[in-house]
């Protein structure tokens, strides 16, 4: 009998790292450094939707940023303040899969711009542009 030969698989590697099932540390390292990097920018991006409030579109535009960051909608029974502090507390706890979708949306949408690197790991959404520029 004879045996088919195995061609070996090759390396993928983004931003120096190699790709591997189960992860690395370096893999987890860049990620808990993107993470943080990710969150200041939705942060600084969500917080300039409510300092703005002068416009009177600034509360739906704010409303619909709370409705990516956190997974839900909010009805017209919570006050800014709520949203605000809400939205907040679920940024800081934001697992890196959550982190990543968010952030394809938030790009798409326009309210963050395209950043220097993107997490890694995990799977691109083949419909929306990467939030990350891509090489």
């Amino acid at each position: 009998m004879l045996k088919a030969k195995r061609s070996k698989k090759t390396k993928t590697i983004v931003y120096g790292i190699e790709i591997t099932k189960p992860w690395s540390k370096e893999m987890y390292d860049h990620n808990e450094r993107t993470e943080d990097h990710l969150k200041d920018q939705i942060k600084t991006a969500f917080q300039k939707t409510y300092t703005n409030m002068a416009i009177p579109m600034d509360e739906d535009g704010l409303r619909d940023m709370a409705n990516e960051i956190a997974g839900y909608k909010y009805g017209e029974g919570f006050s800014i303040q709520d949203i605000v502090e809400e939205v907040l507390k679920n940024l800081e706890h934001m697992p890196g899969f959550q982190l990543h979708e968010t952030m394809y949306y938030l790009h798409h949408k326009g309210y963050v711009k395209t950043q220097a690197m993107g997490l890694i790991g995990y799977q691109p959404d083949p419909c929306l542009v990467p939030y990350w520029e891509v090489k």
